[in-house]
């Protein structure tokens, strides 16, 4: 795996700025995949696996996040471990495929891959049905467009062929102890963190320029702990 470096980061975070959600994935996720890894193919559950292994070595174990209940609307501050998120059984990298029979249809489908959210518009009034008809490999007897009927019930199976797909989490209210499943979205979070750290390492770049004359590259070149003492040191 790569070590997401300082220089790195930076130079991700200037490439997904002012990109959507699905092309921030992506380059978080290559950012996290060995050499040659087919990123864009990997299942949902694959993608998030690579997704909380960079956050932890970037930046811990802990997405410290807000929610608000629906029951009180009180907010929230909630601390998520990576390990509540990942599933009881390793992902699969590639796909697995499933069959179903329903309204007269035999339908073979795939689990969702990262390539289909990056292929469909999400703003689209019928995101949903594209999504789910990049699923079905097959149908018998062939069916184009599919019924309804068909793509609600592969809809439906699509998290049994990739558990890790679905990143939720079991809330509490501890005000009216109402309690409720909440999505959680990791590379939301992830690039939230990518951002604060490429804001925070930009602004050390602004001080430590007004106060020495040093470039980017010299504040690079700075370890952390050395580049706190000359932040101080400046006042």
């Amino acid at each position: 795996m790569h070590e997401l470096t300082e220089e790195r980061l930076l130079a991700m975070w200037e490439s997904g700025s002012g990109q959507g959600p699905c092309v921030r994935t992506l380059l978080l996720a290559t950012a996290a995949a060995p050499s040659g890894d087919p990123v864009p193919d990997r299942t949902l559950g694959g993608i998030h696996a690579l997704l909380l292994g960079l956050g932890e070595r970037s930046f811990g174990e802990r997405f410290p996040c807000g929610a608000e209940c629906p029951a009180c609307a009180e907010p929230l501050d909630v601390t998520v471990e990576t390990a509540e998120l990942r599933p009881a059984e390793p992902p699969a990298l590639s796909p697995r495929t499933g069959r179903l029979r329903i309204a007269g249809h035999e339908v073979t489908y795939r689990a969702l891959t990262l390539r289909d959210l990056l292929a469909v518009d999400p703003g689209s009034p019928d995101a949903r049905r594209a999504l789910v008809s990049r699923c079905v490999l097959r149908t018998v007897p062939a069916s184009r467009p599919l019924p309804d009927a068909v793509l609600e019930a592969v809809a439906g199976r699509l998290a049994e062929l990739d558990p890790g797909a679905d990143t939720r989490l079991d809330l509490t209210c501890p005000h009216c102890g109402h309690t409720w499943p909440a999505a959680f979205d990791v590379a939301e979070h992830l690039w939230a963190a990518v951002e604060a750290y490429a804001h925070r390492f930009l602004h050390d770049v602004h001080t430590l320029a007004r106060a020495y004359g040093w470039a980017e590259s010299d504040v690079l070149a700075v370890s952390p702990a050395r580049r706190r003492f000359y932040l101080e040191a400046a006042g």
